[in-house]
């Protein structure tokens, strides 16, 4: 809609297509309920107020909400779409009935495997979605060269290629913050062409602090969702950074710092509330933003404050608050009904001013998609290893000291353990009494065999093996056992299955398959959450004592988040930026 069609709908020369009549707008501008009906033209909002009847025509459709409250549509600031196993297509459907109408994402996941070839696939799905998808470059693919194999990388050529397409939106989170650091000529190079394109910089600076965070931000970098305590998120702000509280189906940072934050009397325009990584069962059965505010809420938080921080605060941090955001005349008409501001139960969902969802009923017809036949076969490079190759020798020893990864409940942050374990026929055995278990990386990407080896403590599995080929960000195989002839049968069951998640038990295998870049399935929505709780169900079986040992597993090989993660390529020591042994002598 021009400006002159603006003008004249909210004149009411253009009569409405629909009214909301009899509601209250929850203003996020003013943080104040104002009774008011909200008038909708060709897909923008051309009236909030009273004494709508003169934008009626007899093709307008009335939407009667008395007792109910109008919101903006809720922005996702910050998400990666491959954790929720769901294309584009399917992950609209899962959010659209939680009152979702923007999301801003980061596919590094897919990049890492496939590439700008895999991005180009997003991106025909995205511009066919009914909802706004903001598509960044990824700015680490792979996160940190050298020490890890991926499936293709994104130097600074490509970047500042992305960065000249109008729809590539911004440049991702820049987790390479060391690379930041140390001026490397690549990732400065990618924060340039950013800048020279006119786009926002997205953070990623995990427990970065004193000078090294300054300098961070000195850079241009805007954004970051990887503060977990509220010492770390104020330090930030106070040095002009846009906080996105983090609360995803592992990482819960919201969780964590919300009864803390609530009782400080801060402004809060420069914090959001993000999900950066959300599972399918999780968007099932608590919900995506909706199930943020509602946490947020009940621990004593502002409604009006909370709804801003998932409202115009992302707007405004995406410079896009004159376009949504916020309900006023001129803007997309990206609507939410609700019951009320404590249970936040979703009546209807608006994006462009088409209704979604209404009354328990999602509008959209469910899709059959075609994909490639690149982005479904990416596991043939993968070889079967042998028993010796997944093992550690020491040869000459009773007992070895070994540095393990500490896993930690709702944290990406590992701890750097030392464990001592036996040594029987000259191979160091896990031990499972004290929940020491044998982890390993494969490369999947290439022909060369590469396998990082080490171990894990905190999964808490018992007599089995679970495997997965989305292991952030360069997404290799990554498995954890019991046992090592479980482990090399979980690696068989992804092999076959083209990727995916297993699960080996002494009485059967379970394999939630992922043939779409071995991250994403290539079904419907429903199809997948009866194949993640099935898998679910076979998972319980090895009594876990974490609550997501997937994801906690995925993010071990993540070597840019404190403090030891592994890798294809080996250990590595994310404090002191480099690969280390892991036998200590």
């Amino acid at each position: 809609m021009n400006t002159k069609a603006k003008i004249e709908s909210a004149l009411g020369k253009t009569k409405a297509d629909i009214i909301l009549r009899g509601g209250v707008v929850a203003n996020v501008q003013t943080k104040e309920m104002i009774e008011s009906d909200v008038v909708i033209t060709a897909g923008y909002i051309s009236h909030v107020g009273k004494d709508t009847a003169y934008f009626e025509s007899k093709k307008t459709r009335i939407i009667n909400l008395e007792g109910k409250i109008i919101c903006p549509g809720l922005i996702e600031s910050h998400i990666h779409v491959e954790s929720s196993m769901l294309s584009i297509t399917q992950f609209s459907r899962a959010v659209i009935p939680h009152g979702t109408t923007t999301c801003v994402i980061d596919p590094h996941e897919l990049a890492n495997v496939a590439g700008v070839q895999g991005l180009e696939v997003f991106l025909e799905q995205a511009k066919k979605s009914p909802i706004r998808f903001l598509i960044e470059a990824p700015s680490c693919v792979p996160s940190l060269p050298g020490f890890e194999t991926s499936g293709a990388e994104l130097n600074s050529s490509a970047i500042t290629q992305l960065m000249e397409r109008d729809d590539i939106f911004a440049l991702a989170e820049m987790m390479n913050y060391p690379g930041v650091l140390l001026t490397d000529k690549e990732v400065l190079a990618k924060i340039d062409a950013a800048k020279n394109a006119r786009k926002l910089i997205e953070g990623h600076a995990p427990l970065l602090k004193g000078k090294e965070l300054q300098a961070y931000i000195a850079a241009g970098i805007s954004s970051d969702h990887e503060a977990s305590s509220v010492e770390e998120i104020l330090e930030k702000l106070r040095l002009g950074m846009k906080i996105q509280l983090r609360e995803g189906s592992f990482a819960k940072d919201l969780s964590n710092v919300v009864q803390e934050l609530k009782e400080m009397e801060i402004d809060t325009r420069n914090i959001m509330i993000a999900s950066d990584d959300r599972n399918p069962v999780d968007l099932f059965e608590k919900g995506h933003l909706d199930y943020s505010f509602r946490l947020a809420v009940n621990a004593g938080m502002n409604p009006l404050t909370v709804l801003q921080m998932l409202t115009i605060n992302p707007a405004t941090h995406l410079g896009m608050d004159s376009e949504i955001g916020s309900i006023a005349p001129g803007k997309v008409a990206d609507l939410i009904v609700v019951d009320n501001l404590k249970d936040f139960n979703l009546v209807t969902t608006i994006a462009e001013g088409q209704i979604l969802f209404e009354e328990g009923e999602l509008k959209l017809k469910p899709k059959n998609e075609k994909y490639p036949k690149f982005i479904v076969n990416t596991m043939f490079n993968l070889e079967i290893p042998q028993l010796a190759d997944i093992m550690f020798m020491a040869p000459e020893k009773e007992k070895v000291k070994v540095r393990t990864i500490g896993i930690n409940e709702h944290s990406l942050i590992t701890d750097n353990l030392v464990s001592e374990l036996k040594v029987v026929e000259k191979f160091i055995v896990p031990d499972l009494e004290n929940d020491v278990l044998p982890v390993i990386v494969m490369n999947r990407h290439t022909d060369e065999q590469c396998i990082g080896k080490g171990f894990v403590k905190g999964l808490g599995i018992k007599n089995g093996a679970i495997a997965s080929t989305v292991a952030h960000d360069c997404h290799q195989l990554i498995c954890v056992g019991t046992d090592y002839n479980m482990m090399i049968e979980a690696i068989w069951e992804l092999k076959d299955s083209n990727g995916g998640l297993a699960v080996v038990t002494e009485e059967e295998n379970t394999v939630l398959p992922l043939e779409f870049a071995g991250i994403m399935s290539v079904k419907k929505y429903e199809e997948v959450i009866v194949d993640f709780k099935r898998l679910d169900e076979a998972l319980e079986k090895l009594t876990p004592k974490i609550s997501d040992p997937f994801m906690a597993l995925a993010f071990v090989a993540l070597p840019v988040i404190p403090h030891l993660k592994l890798t294809d390529q080996g250990l590595m020591d994310v404090d002191k930026f480099t690969l280390t042994d892991v036998i200590i002598e």
